[in-house]
């Protein structure tokens, strides 16, 4: 199976501080990961190396099967474009509409303007924000924000998603129905999903694999139902998971 996802012993220093110490981790194509743990735990950060925005100070990153230290920009520019990414603080430009927010991952895209709205009316369809494309971004609820988000994410029918705060601004129904519809997107597609979430209980029933994170260490790495609060034998773990005393 391809492998979409390997950290090898990755360290990351922020203002000499020690960030991530000795990441690894491996995903394969189709894998569904929640990285969970507390703000601070290095969650957005291990996200951006993920993604090219940062390079680690040690150890190396390779998604969809590429080296993102061995590449050059325009190398990097087509990866990215094979990878989805909802980020934490919003990404929605505020001066345009929901339409031409969408439309953004497409303007290299060998399509016409017509094939290209097509697309972006498709994704709203797909999140039910139909009737919301000439909206800015202030005028809708953060929760439509962050689904405008998703399906900018989606447009390009990306290999790899990527989504740190989950549920950040999603109230029970939406969380609900937008696990449902990437638990679809995973299977017809063959989708790897890598979500963060401060809250273990957000998508353990639905994630194959559940890391924890906590001070920049991973804690634990495997199936959720071992994440038990009863079944969590260490008090690291657990103070990570469901609060330090």
């Amino acid at each position: 199976m391809t492998g979409a996802l390997e950290l090898e012993g990755v360290y990351q220093h922020v203002n000499g501080h020690m960030a991530l110490r000795d990441i690894r981790l491996a995903l394969s194509e189709g894998d569904w990961l929640l990285i969970v743990g507390p703000n601070g735990a290095g969650k957005s950060l291990l996200m951006r190396l993920i993604l090219g925005l940062d390079r680690p100070s040690a150890g190396t990153v390779r998604v969809l099967g590429q080296d993102l230290e061995r590449l050059g920009g325009r190398a990097m520019h087509h990866l990215r474009r094979r990878i989805g990414a909802v980020l934490q603080g919003g990404s929605l430009l505020a001066s345009a509409t929901v339409l031409d927010n969408l439309l953004l991952p497409l303007r290299d895209a060998p399509m016409s303007r017509h094939e290209m709205a097509r697309a972006a009316r498709l994704a709203m369809t797909l999140l039910q924000l139909d009737g919301l494309e000439n909206h800015r971004p202030r005028a809708l609820s953060l929760g439509q924000q962050r689904l405008v988000e998703l399906a900018r994410a989606l447009i390009h029918q990306p290999r790899l998603l990527v989504w740190d705060g989950f549920s950040d601004g999603l109230d029970p129904v939406a969380i609900r129905e937008t696990l449902a519809m990437l638990g679809k997107l995973r299977e017809n597609r063959r989708l790897t999903l890598i979500v963060t979430d401060n809250r273990p209980d957000v998508l353990t029933d639905t994630a194959h694999r559940i890391a924890v994170l906590d001070r920049g260490r991973l804690l634990f790495d495997g199936p959720a139902a071992e994440l038990e609060p009863a079944g969590a034998t260490r008090l690291e773990l657990r103070s990570a998971l469901w609060g330090r005393p």
